[in-house]
């Protein structure tokens, strides 16, 4: 019995010791990709596209744009317009009055990148949203799971038919909350399509994702005085499975041993002579509503 006693000892004392051992990892270089941030939607701030060279995995230098490319959108409406670079860094929006940007859902668009004699292209069509009906306040006390505080809840119903998507952001004092693990997406009124739920409230975890969380993923009260801004964003569904990847590669780190490989995300964008490009494109509906935190 003693023997044993030891020899666990001994074996949990070598484990111990072997997790504290540093190991160094050596990357072989992989050539630069183009990177296509073209998320834009019904707000001005947003109707831009991004064009980025990708660089190594432990880079911590800044991201190098790309500002010599020739951007232009065109949608099935017949309307074309052209991007114009508005920074070094490789930042692209729209050169003419904002408002004549937006296009009824249903519109095809059509973006088309022309850079060191490649063109990228990709193709989204732009879905409706709901209106978002309330943001529920609502003090909470002796709660196990969260610190004694406010909270909020948004109303809304999905659209009716199976497979509307949506990605939900939510902003504290005019703050994205960006934290990966506040990255909060629907399928219908679920988080993915093998619930079909259609045209109901979104489920109670949807709504909860509203709240900001802390390093340990607890939710954080709202302080009176804040103001909250939900908004619900359409998107494809191409475009829901690429941000959930995106959120698996992000939080990637927090899995400990039981992490997967980092992988590049799906992407909607081609090029011109076959080679890779990371990125997606995706023209969004949007539904928003503001409130401020009130004493409860």
């Amino acid at each position: 019995m003693k023997y044993a006693i030891y020899l666990f000892a001994f074996l949990v004392l070598c484990l111990t010791q072997g997790c504290e051992d540093p190991i160094d990892v050596t990357l072989d270089e992989a050539p630069a990709l183009v990177t296509v941030d073209a998320w834009i939607a019904e707000i001005p701030t947003d109707w831009e596209v991004r064009l980025s060279a990708s660089q190594a995995y432990f880079d911590s230098m800044r991201v190098q744009g790309l500002d010599e490319a020739v951007v232009t959108i065109t949608t099935s409406t017949g309307n074309a317009y052209d991007m114009v670079p508005t920074d070094n860094v490789g930042t692209y929006s729209v050169g003419m009055d904002a408002e004549s940007f937006n296009e009824p859902s249903g519109t095809t668009y059509d973006l088309n990148i022309e850079l060191n004699g490649v063109t990228y292209s990709a193709s989204t069509t732009k879905f409706p949203v709901p209106e978002i009906d309330s943001i529920q306040q609502e003090l909470r006390v002796n709660d196990p799971f969260a610190d004694d505080g406010i909270y909020c809840n948004f109303f809304a119903n999905d659209l009716p038919g199976l497979g509307n998507t949506y990605w939900i952001k939510t902003f504290k004092n005019g703050e994205y909350l960006d934290d990966p693990v506040e990255l909060n997406i629907a399928f219908d009124a679920a988080f993915g399509p093998g619930a079909e739920v259609d045209g109901l409230v979104f489920i109670q975890p949807v709504q909860e994702l509203n709240n900001p969380v802390d390093e340990n993923f607890a939710p954080i009260p709202w302080q009176v005085g804040d103001e909250i801004r939900v908004e619900i964003h359409s998107i494809s569904n191409e475009a829901f499975f690429f941000l959930e990847v995106l959120r698996d590669e992000l939080q990637n780190s927090n899995n400990g041993i039981f992490a997967t490989p980092a992988a590049n995300t799906p992407t909607n964008i081609t090029s011109s002579d076959g080679s890779p490009v990371i990125g997606f494109f995706n023209v969004a509906s949007v539904s928003s509503l503001t409130d401020t935190i009130r004493p409860r």
